[in-house]
């Protein structure tokens, strides 16, 4: 029996020594920590900079919101510039590749793919720039502005930062309440509708319509007034002075009743190949909206079934 002593032993020892080892991870890769890139409170961020393969982007802040600088001016949505900065200060690494990077070409980084900077109200900035892609899948490289380090990051977040002009501007022309509506009349290439609320205290959806002669319950109005809402361009709107649009194939009368006043607001749209242009009477800014959609919304208004899609 005491022959086998050492060699039990020796076991113990190895599988002691085995167990410290795995504790310590000695048999894994170790793994970074996640690293978020930037922080950055939102109410200081004065200005945007996108510089993308798509051009450039800059927006800056004003007193009433936001306005857009390049590629040219617009009204903004200061919901998506909101969800950008909210983007950005979700960007996390998930290894750091090279601390004291000198050889930028190697991760793209001489002329980035992306380079997304905001200035603060201080004068300072902040931004990060992406480089190529890494051989794994869904990984890109990418350096936090001013500093030499470079981080491999995955895709998904840098996607939520490339962004158009379009996607930080307000394409919708139409933007109103429903519970305020009294009625909208549609002319649309020489036929005209009207959609008109019958129980003018009572909300849209709790009130009795008529469209035309025909009755309805607030809940089949409801969608038609939707329809108005969701209206929206897929290209930057444009001055309205540059886009006449009096006179055209489309107009639309809304009337409201709006703190106890009523008011009514006139849209009028003009052909353009196959976009109609549509301009609020007064307003600053021109809608590029396709025939197709402007149709639908026509066949609604008659009484039309939807078509399927084709």
């Amino acid at each position: 029996m005491k022959r086998f002593i050492p060699t039990i032993l020796l076991v113990v020892l190895c599988i002691g020594g085995f167990w410290y080892a795995s504790t310590k991870d000695f048999f894994q890769e170790k793994k970074d920590e996640p690293k978020s890139l930037l922080t950055l409170k939102q109410e200081e961020v004065q200005a945007i900079s996108l510089s993308t393969e798509g051009g450039l982007t800059l927006l800056n802040r004003t007193t009433n919101g936001w306005d857009m600088q390049k590629p040219q001016a617009a009204p903004i949505n200061a919901n998506q510039v909101d969800a950008w900065l909210d983007a950005i200060g979700l960007v996390t690494s998930t290894k750091l590749v090279d601390e004291q990077a000198t050889n930028l070409v190697e991760y793209g980084l001489d002329k980035p793919v992306g380079t997304y900077e905001v200035t603060m109200k201080d004068g300072s900035k902040k931004g990060l720039l992406v480089g190529t892609a890494l051989p794994i899948q869904g990984f890109s490289y990418v350096q936090v502005a001013g500093a030499p380090a470079v981080y491999q990051v995955s895709d998904q977040p840098l996607t939520s930062l490339k962004k158009a002009p379009v996607d930080f501007a307000q394409t919708s022309p139409i933007q109103l309440e429903n519970d305020k509506v009294q009625s909208v009349k549609l002319t649309w290439k020489g036929q005209s509708w009207t959609l008109a609320k019958s129980d003018k205290d009572k909300v849209a959806a709790d009130a009795s319509w008529k469209l035309g002669d025909k009755e309805l319950k607030g809940a089949d109005a409801s969608p038609l007034l939707d329809q108005l809402i969701f209206l929206h361009s897929a290209e930057l709107p444009q001055a309205a002075a540059a886009k006449p649009t009096t006179g055209g194939e489309l107009k639309l009368e809304i009337a409201l009743t709006v703190d106890g006043k009523d008011v009514t607001d006139v849209y009028e749209g003009k052909s353009s190949g196959d976009q109609i242009w549509l301009a609020k009477q007064g307003g600053q800014w021109a809608y590029a909206l396709t025939a197709e959609d402007i149709q639908k919304l026509a066949d609604a208004y008659a009484g039309k079934p939807a078509q399927p899609a084709s």
